[in-house]
Formats: C-alpha cells, structure tokens, sequence
C-alpha cells in the first residue's frame, strides 16, 4: 500500500500533537506538584500576614484607646480646675463681703482693737511705726484706733494712714522698713484660699 503525501502530514501533524500535549501534561503536573508544594507555605505565610495584621491592628487599636483615654483625662482635669476657679472666686467673694459686714459690727472693734495691740507689742518703745488701716476704720475708728496705739505708744513715734484695697485688720511697719507686721482681714481671708482650694478639689474629684 503506497503512503500518500496527505498520509505523512497527518502522521507528523498526529504525532507532534501528542508530543506537545505530553510536554503540556508534564507541565501542567509539575506547576500543580509545585503549587502543591508551595501551598501550605503560602497559607501559613498568609495566616502569618493576616495576624500581624490583627496585632498590628489591635496595637493601634490600643494606642488610640489610650490616646483617647489620656485626652478624656485631660479635659476632665482642665475641667476640674476650671470649676474648682470659678468656685474658688465665688466663695472668696461672698467672704470678703461677709468680712465686709462684719466690719460694721461691734464685735469687730474689739477684734479691731486687739489686733492693734498684738502688733504694737512687736516694735521696740523707741522705733518708728507707720500703721495703715482700711478706710472705713480710718474715718468710723479714728478715736478708737488712736486712743489703742497711745496705750503702747507715744504720739510722735506713729502715724496712722489709710488703704482703700483694705477690708479691715492693721497693717504696721517700722520707720526703716525692716519690719513689717501684717495683721490685716485681706491676708487672713486670702491664707483660707488655699484651704478652700483643696476641699473643693477633693469634692469635685468625688462627683466625677
């Protein structure tokens, strides 16, 4: 039987079908055996990025908790020591004014009178002292102010002035200005600020 030129072609063209799909198969079989392989590598470097991942974002997650719990600290604290001010401020007024109308008291001039005493008793018999006093004690006790001193003192080694800003109390200071005393109702109302300070932080602390 004669082999036809057509016989050749589609023997050739048969064969080099097979081969190129053997060398497809082999192939095919080492990209899967390779895949295969890399599989569980690729799965565990995947599981690894995803909790990195997960750490990573509950580390942030944590600093911005934290960020956020420190400002929340902050603002609250600012805003303690706002109120504990205005607080502060209120009750200081209200105990200047309470001051103030005890200025008009009898009570107060005896106080007034026994704070004059307890300063003069500080300077020496032959100093000079200048004794300031607030302006309503200076034009209503004028007498009284002047009659204490002279127990202690005589006429030409004091003078009295006044002080607008005083609320009442004495003031005294020697002629050469090294001693001071200073027994004035402002000092003694502004040495309870920090008393007031502290007892209305410990009560704003408590209601937060």
């Amino acid at each position: 039987m004669s082999t036809t030129i057509e016989d050749k072609i589609s023997l050739f063209t048969k064969v080099l079908i097979e081969r190129i799909e053997h060398d497809f198969q082999e192939k095919q079989k080492k990209l899967v055996d390779y895949y295969e392989a890399r599989k569980s590598d690729i799965i565990k470097d995947y599981e690894e990025r995803k909790r990195a991942a997960v750490n990573d974002a509950a580390k942030d997650a944590e600093t911005k908790k934290q960020q956020m719990i420190s400002k929340a600290k902050s603002t609250m604290h600012l805003a303690v020591l706002k109120k504990r001010h205005e607080f502060t401020e209120r009750i200081m007024d209200e105990v200047r004014e309470r001051a103030r109308a005890f200025t008009n008291t009898e009570e107060y001039v005896e106080f007034l009178k026994e704070a004059i005493k307890k300063v003069s008793v500080r300077f020496s018999g032959d100093s000079f002292v200048n004794y300031i006093f607030s302006r309503n004690d200076f034009e209503n006790h004028r007498e009284i102010i002047l009659s204490t001193i002279k127990s202690f003192r005589d006429e030409n080694t004091f003078k009295i002035e006044s002080n607008d800003s005083m609320i009442g109390g004495v003031f005294a200071k020697s002629g050469d200005g090294r001693l001071e005393i200073d027994y004035t109702v402002n000092t003694t109302i502004e040495e309870s600020r920090k008393m007031v300070g502290e007892i209305l932080s410990l009560r704003l602390s408590e209601g937060c």
